[in-house]
């Protein structure tokens, strides 16, 4: 296991499971890094050893703990079939999936133990993997963990002492049998409706499913519930490994299936002559489990990767202390690997839709458009598949040019590209009309990720009076900013949200606000943002909101990555301010054999934020996004963090004022 040692990680474990631990603050971006270049490794090990565990790393979400999954290679699938209850978190029930959902753990009371089974063993197709992450824990007694055993080493158990018991097992194969209700019983382990279940909502698409799996079924009490019968599955099947192992849900049924429906001596039967399970060996068989079980205690950050074909999985009850405990416990399956998994040249982001946004992308504000198409181009060309637009910037036009033609040459296919574009501040109670032009401007049929510009609603302007509308009319005699105190922020999500149910937009997100606003916006939200872009640099790095960021699972897009490069010709900055002449970014530049703008757009990509700085010389394009051949030490990214004096350049409250003679603060 040596091989998995890593700058950063330690073994603390070598042999089921193997045990990795975070040596210092090791966060999910640079986790994402290290499987990028281990993931192969990481998969073997899970595979010999029944699991790999990871604790001690900085994961907040259980969008970033997605994005540390996405670069192993495990294949999403959906979760179909299963009786827990669950939420989904993390991507959709629609579609294709870019990666794999996220949803909570069974949400069965905490005062029942889930008993020792293997993942969706009771259909014909369970995963290859599941995984399971640790968001929240309070550290107190009372149990909550998620035991483990290697079931290739259960079925050498009973080879040995109840040989016959295992060719019955091989020779008849079992069958499941279980009452689904017609709504959700969050009361019991097993409570999870036949709607959710299937993802359906009328009983003759669950029919379909069920035939697709091959089970039998009858609509009882009433018709509303369901009794599911499995087809002949195995309960001895091969591993990953190539051992033979007790694969299956048996211990699971037999004394776990309990509820008002489910009588746990008739959920698991053998399927030749339907009868039960010996009950001796049962009890052995879960003495077994509890003398051989590993048991991690979860701590916030922790999560582990399961190989669903070597280890069964149980969950300790647990003591809420009369629901002041805080315990989030999310879980993912897959079905199969991709042994060549991280084809993008940068590392990626996970959104709370499931999308994929790379870490690293094209900003397009101030690109000019005699040679904006060329740069979008060159950029797409170059290996950046994040295009950050905006109405405002005047070259919405000049960027769908790019595109065209990357996408005509087959550089890349439109799935494999993140466009962003942004609505602004003169379609607040516009926002079709808005998202519209700006997709016919770029010529396409949707966009991934729609942003509000700025928290400011300014009087509307008609897309055929001027366009794009900018601060002012510049044709004014007084130019001023006119602003529209009749339209709530609220109103403008809402007209958001509206694009997302259109097709519009894949996405939606907010610019240049803080926590407060963003918490309200979190508040009234019918579908939430999933990015938030700022101004971030080591003079403004905006701690606490890109923490408040994380924890709520809503990715940060940093602008002006450079601090004060963009806003010297502008009369917004002096040369003084500028980050690539100061000493501490020029001496760890030096120390790395890198640029001063690779260490500070590398500081930004590591502290796990999305950057788009702009270029348009192809050189610097390649420059910008060569990011990852080199990492910052704790030591290093501490020093730029110290360099924070809270400066903003990007601030209407004091540019409205001085250009357009209009006071339009939007912070502090």
């Amino acid at each position: 296991m040596s091989n998995l040692a890593s700058k950063g990680i330690q073994i603390l474990r070598e042999s089921s499971p193997v045990v990795l631990e975070a040596i210092g603050n090791v966060n999910f971006i640079e986790l994402e890094e290290f499987m990028k270049k281990k993931h192969n490794d990481v998969i073997k090990a899970a595979s010999e050893n029944g699991a790999c565990v990871f604790c001690g790393f900085d994961i907040r979400s259980p969008e970033e703990w997605c994005a540390v999954l996405s670069a192993t290679g495990l294949q999403p699938t959906p979760y179909v079939g299963g009786a827990a209850v669950r939420k989904l978190c993390v991507g959709s029930n629609e579609g294709s999936m870019q990666t794999l959902q996220v949803v909570t753990a069974n949400e069965s009371p905490p005062s029942e133990p889930i008993p020792p089974h293997h993942e969706l063993a009771q259909t014909p197709e369970p995963p290859s993997h599941i995984c399971f992450y640790c968001q929240e824990n309070d550290p107190v007694p009372g149990g909550g963990g998620t035991p483990i055993c290697r079931s290739d080493e259960m079925l050498d158990f009973l080879v040995l002492k109840y040989p016959g018991f295992v060719q019955r097992l091989e020779t008849a194969g079992v069958k499941y049998v279980k009452i689904t209700p017609a709504v959700d019983d969050p009361t019991s382990a097993l409570g999870r409706s036949w709607k959710s279940m299937y993802h359906v909502q009328t009983k003759e698409e669950a029919e379909k499913r069920m035939k697709e799996q091959g089970s039998t079924w009858e609509w009882i009490n009433n018709n509303n519930d369901c009794r599911i019968t499995s087809p002949r599955l195995p309960a001895i099947r091969t591993c990953s490994n190539g051992r033979k192992a007790f694969f299956n849900q048996i211990l699971a049924a037999y004394t776990g299936w309990i509820d008002s429906r489910n009588d746990p001596k008739k959920a698991i039967i053998f399927a030749d002559d339907h009868s039960p399970m010996p009950s001796d060996i049962m009890d052995e068989l879960v003495a077994y489990f509890d003398k051989n079980k590993f048991v991690h205690p979860w701590k916030a950050g922790d999560f582990m990767i399961i190989d669903n074909t070597v280890s069964c999985h149980s969950r300790e009850s647990f003591d809420t202390d009369n629901g002041r405990r805080r315990r989030k416990v999310m879980a993912a399956i897959a079905n199969g690997i991709d042994n060549n998994p991280n084809k993008s040249i940068t590392t990626n982001l996970v959104l709370s839709t499931g999308d994929l946004i790379p870490s690293v992308g094209l900003g397009c504000w101030k690109i000019d458009k005699a040679v904006g198409a060329n740069t979008v181009y060159q950029a797409i060309k170059s290996g950046y598949r994040l295009i950050d637009s905006a109405a405002d910037y005047g070259n919405e036009i000049q960027t769908g040019q790019g595109i065209r033609q990357a996408l005509a040459e087959g550089i890349c296919t439109r799935s494999e590209l993140f466009i962003v574009t942004k609505l602004w501040n003169s379609f607040h109670s516009h926002v079709d009309e808005a998202i519209e032009k700006s997709l016919r401007d770029l010529d396409l049929d949707y966009v991934d990720l729609y942003l509000i510009h700025f928290p400011i609603h300014q009087k509307y302007v008609p897309i055929s009076q001027r366009y794009p509308p900018e601060w002012v009319d510049p044709d004014a005699a007084f130019p001023r900013v006119e602003l529209d105190h009749s339209i709530t922020y609220e109103q403008t999500w809402r007209g958001m949200e509206r694009q997302v149910e259109r097709g519009l937009a894949k996405n939606i997100g907010v610019c240049n606000i803080g926590t407060t606003m963003l918490q309200e916006v979190l508040n009234y939200c019918k579908i939430k943002p999933t990015v938030l872009q700022v101004e971030m640099h080591p003079l403004n790095t905006q701690q606490r909101l890109l923490r408040f960021a994380r924890t709520n699972g809503i990715q940060v897009m940093a602008f002006s990555n450079l601090a004060s490069a963009s806003y010297v010709e502008l009369g917004m900055a002096t040369q003084s301010d500028s980050l690539l002449q100061n000493a501490t970014v020029t001496k760890i530049a030096q120390s790395n054999s890198v640029t001063p703008a690779q260490v500070l757009l590398r500081w930004a990509v590591q502290r796990g934020t999305i950057i788009i700085p702009k270029s348009s010389k192809s050189s610097r394009l390649i420059q910008n996004i060569d990011l990852f051949h080199f990492a910052l030490s704790d030591s290093e990214m501490t020093e730029l963090d110290n360099l924070n004096c809270n400066r903003r350049f990007n601030d209407p409250g004091h540019f409205c004022q001085v250009a357009f003679n209009t006071f339009c603060p939007i912070y502090e």
